[in-house]
């Protein structure tokens, strides 16, 4: 069942499926499906939260200032009573996670984030989405119908440009918790459009970052069926998250 938390006002949507560590999984541009929720919530805690602007949370519109997002997840462990937790993301959450590390590094213990080229220049990702809502907002009723039924498009694009201002890398370098990363080998929408899978592999193993490559998926593809993802994934993060922590 979703509940509703207002931050400085604002409504924000969240639910708690499941037991064991706690581990948030944000829903932003996408929703996770069912058998993923599934998987997740089998052996952790698991926090769904949305943030303003995006999903089935309020639309607050402009100034979009991300640092309110990273707040109000923030909130929502409060209000669970969660220290520390995991944060799995795919996409633009596969971005979020690492991102949201950095803004509460007290409250983070680990990262698990597919999907996303975390090295390399994000102004590369953040041009690309230029042109994408630039390409929506041109026809009124898409933009009308993303607005209202999955995200403000705006918002994702703030999102972005506060990414692209950041120094090449550090989404990695400078992320205060374990990381771990998955792709698929054949994700050109996000991937490769910034390296190659070799680049990006070789440079996360130079820095001890764990990381595997999906054969046979493109970005969509590997976002349909993330539980293939998931049987290592959980082990790894049973390895580093706290065993208690929520209310």
């Amino acid at each position: 069942m979703v509940s509703d938390l207002f931050v400085d006002g604002h409504r924000v949507a969240w639910r708690v499926l499941g037991s064991g560590p706690p581990l948030l999984a944000p829903e932003c541009n996408y929703s996770w499906t069912s058998t993923m929720v599934d998987a997740m919530s089998r052996d952790f805690t698991l926090i769904v939260a949305t943030p303003t602007d995006f999903g089935v949370s309020e639309r607050v519109g402009a100034p979009y200032v991300p640092a309110r997002w990273a707040t109000e997840m923030e909130a929502v462990l409060d209000h669970l009573g969660v220290d520390r937790c995991g944060v799995f993301g795919y996409s633009f959450t596969g971005a979020f996670g690492p991102w949201l590390a950095q803004q509460l590094p007290s409250r983070i213990a680990a990262v698990v984030a597919g999907g996303f080229p975390l090295l390399g220049s994000y102004e590369i990702t953040a041009a690309d989405v230029r042109s994408q809502c630039a390409d929506i907002e041109a026809d009124l009723a898409t933009y009308a119908a993303i607005h209202e039924e999955r995200f403000d498009p705006r918002a994702g694009l703030a999102f972005y440009e506060n990414l692209a201002a950041l120094p090449d890398d550090s989404l990695v370098d400078s992320c205060p918790c374990p990381l771990y990363c998955f792709w698929g080998d054949e994700d050109t929408d996000a991937v490769a459009m910034v390296m190659s899978n070799s680049e990006l592999s070789h440079g996360l193993a130079d820095r001890g970052v764990t990381h595997r490559v999906i054969r046979g998926f493109d970005h969509e593809g590997l976002n349909a069926q993330l539980e293939l993802a998931w049987p290592e994934v959980s082990v790894w993060l049973m390895h580093q998250l706290p065993v208690g922590g929520a209310a």
